[in-house]
Order: C-alpha cells, then sequence, then structure tokens
C-alpha cells in the first residue's frame, strides 16, 4: 500500500488578497454633474479655482510629513449615474476629459484621474467592459452594511436590507392616531454627547418602471464607494477592483460614457490613485451626503485581511505611518463657500 499524504489548510488561510498601490494622500479637487459641462467650462474653472490654494496647503503639509518625495495625487468625479437627458445628449468622454485637464492648468495643478460615478456603482475595469471585467461595487458595499439594533428593539421594524434605510440611532416611534398610540419621543444618536444629532440615509430607491425592479443607489452610498475606492479598501472576492485606466497614445476615448472604465488615469507620472488618507475638497452643496457617507462606512464589515494588509504597509513606509482602525479616521473633507468675488481692476 502507498501512504498518501494529506495537507490541511483552513480556507482563510489560502485565501489571496490583492494589493492596490497606495500613496500618501488623495485629493479630490472637484465633483460636477455631467448637465453642468453644458455650460461649458465655467463651472469647473470655478471649482477648480477654489480648490486650488487648499490643495497647494494640503501638498505642503503631506510633504512635511513625509518629505518631498510624498506621493500626492489628484483626481475629479464626474455624476454620469443620473443624467437628466439621453445618453446621446450628453457631452462625450474625450470633450470633457479636454474641459477638465484644460481648466486644472488654467488653476495651476493636474488632475491625474478622472472618475465617473456610475462606476462606482458597477466598477468597469477598462472601455467596453463586459460582465466579466464589472464588479458590483455598491451591492458589494450595501452588503457589508451592519445595522445597529435599538436598545428594546423587537424587530417589528424591516432591517436596512429590506427598507434601504441605515440611520445613526434610534428612530421616534411610529406614532398612529389613537387614544392608545405611544406619546412621540423623539430619535437618538447612537453614543451621543449631550444632544443628538440624528440622520436617517437612503441608501437606494427602487425603480418599478423596470420589469424586476432594480435598486437606484442614493448619492450618499455611491460616495462611500468612491471614498472606499480612494482609501484601497475595496475588493470583489479579494481582487482588486476598479483599478485606474490608462489609454495609450493612439488609443481613443469611448463616445459613451458607459463605455468608459470606473477611473481613468490622465497623467503619465502619477502618484497611485488610493492613499492612506483621503481629503475631498468640495462645494457646500456636498456637505450632508459626505456626512451620509461617512455614517454608512462607519456601518460596514471589512475584511480583516484588507485592513490588516493596508495597515501593515503603511507601518512599514520609510517614515511610518499609524493608521486609525476605523478608516473614516483616514477622510478629511475641506467645504469652500459660494462666495465669488468679481475683479474690476
Amino acid at each position: 500500500m502507498t501512504a498518501v499524504d494529506v495537507s490541511y489548510d483552513e480556507m482563510t488561510q489560502t485565501a489571496k488578497v490583492d494589493a492596490v498601490p497606495l500613496g500618501h494622500l488623495s485629493v479630490e479637487t472637484g465633483h460636477l454633474y455631467l448637465d453642468d459641462f453644458a455650460e461649458g467650462d465655467r463651472k469647473i474653472a470655478r471649482q477648480l479655482e477654489q480648490a486650488a490654494p487648499w490643495l497647494e496647503a494640503a501638498g505642503k503639509r503631506i510633504r512635511k510629513r513625509f518629505g518631498r518625495n510624498a506621493r500626492i495625487s489628484t483626481c475629479f468625479l464626474v455624476d454620469d449615474y443620473t443624467p437628466s437627458g439621453s445618453a446621446l445628449d450628453q457631452p462625450k468622454p474625450s470633450e470633457v476629459v479636454d474641459i477638465v485637464t484644460t481648466a486644472a492648468d488654467q488653476a495651476g495643478f493636474r488632475i491625474d484621474y478622472l472618475a465617473r460615478e456610475a462606476g462606482c456603482a458597477v466598477a468597469c475595469e477598462r472601455p467596453y467592459s463586459g460582465p466579466r471585467d464589472q464588479s458590483a461595487l455598491a451591492d458589494i458595499v450595501a452588503g457589508l452594511i451592519v445595522e445597529e439594533a435599538a436598545v428594546g428593539a423587537n424587530g417589528s421594524r424591516p432591517p436596512t436590507a429590506q427598507t434601504g434605510w441605515l440611520s445613526n440611532g434610534e428612530r421616534s416611534p411610529a406614532v398612529a392616531v389613537a387614544m392608545d398610540a405611544p406619546d412621540w419621543e423623539p430619535p437618538e444618536e447612537f453614543g451621543k454627547y449631550r444632544h443628538s444629532v440624528f440622520v436617517d440615509i437612503e441608501l437606494w430607491s427602487l425603480d418599478n418602471n423596470q420589469t424586476h425592479a432594480e435598486r437606484q443607489y442614493s448619492c450618499s452610498l455611491l460616495s462611500a464607494v468612491w471614498q472606499l475606492l480612494r482609501l484601497g479598501l475595496l475588493r470583489n472576492a479579494g481582487k482588486a477592483v476598479a483599478k485606474p485606466y490608462r489609454f495609450g497614445p493612439n488609443e481613443a476615448f469611448p463616445d459613451l460614457w458607459s463605455q468608459l472604465p470606473s477611473i481613468t488615469q490622465l497623467t503619465a507620472d502619477a502618484a497611485p490613485f488610493a492613499a492612506y488618507q483621503a481629503l475631498s475638497v468640495l462645494p457646500p452643496h456636498f456637505r450632508a451626503a459626505e456626512h451620509a457617507a461617512e455614517i454608512i462606512i462607519d456601518h460596514l464589515r471589512f475584511d480583516g485581511a484588507v485592513l490588516k494588509q493596508t495597515a501593515d504597509r503603511a507601518r512599514d513606509e520609510t517614515n511610518p505611518v499609524t493608521l486609525p482602525d476605523n478608516p473614516v479616521g483616514r477622510m478629511s473633507h475641506l467645504f469652500f463657500d459660494d462666495v465669488h468675488v468679481t475683479h474690476n481692476d
């Protein structure tokens, strides 16, 4: 009889998690809807002009901490998820790229990556991606949400996975018009400090016009996906997702946004798209969605192997970086004002 050698491995022992390139800082320099480009460069020029001094200040701070070789990248997000017109009426990707890069030059900096919001719902790895090259990122992130149960909850309220609503606290009880209805009680934030800042977030709605009602993801959830991509924390079964794509010198952009990769690399020598820290410099009307995105991320069950991989690499840097346990601590925002000054001299 021949002896048989048998080895035993835990499933998690052999699970492979792709590493992604990481810089020190990713700066989001703006965010516009496709419809905004109907006015040419007016809105983006104003947005990038406002972002420029904050980008310069952030760069100085990071280089002071990590030296002149600090890896800093810039990005810009275009919302092609909910356009008001048909695809044929939208500006072509090549036209928007020209407007964005020209406006950035005039503002005094470069934009290394251009991303599209629909690519945060379903990631496309390359131009004209088919299902094999796509990852349903919004579905993945929605599936990672762990809802906090309020004290005394009896299960009568449907869960987040069913309702599509996530809160950061205990909601007011439903009050019916009846003599025996419970008295009104205010909502209460979990872990509040004296007073509550209660937020209830709609993660998705259902498009009932479709044969099978499909989820229409909210800006809040897609913002959470976007931030997680910039922090290098999203994987699909261990594989890296939405890797930036660089078009070749003789390779034309597609005519439709749906044919564009999720993230297009615009500059040849760009620092990595993802980074240990993510700073968003945005107009004030994005404040609510960004706060909601932080709450969503605060409720995610992350892959421990991905968190450990990122933390280990940060500690192995020439200037070691200690990351907070909660990824929200790696995000920061700066909302500029709507004040505009006209110079007549």
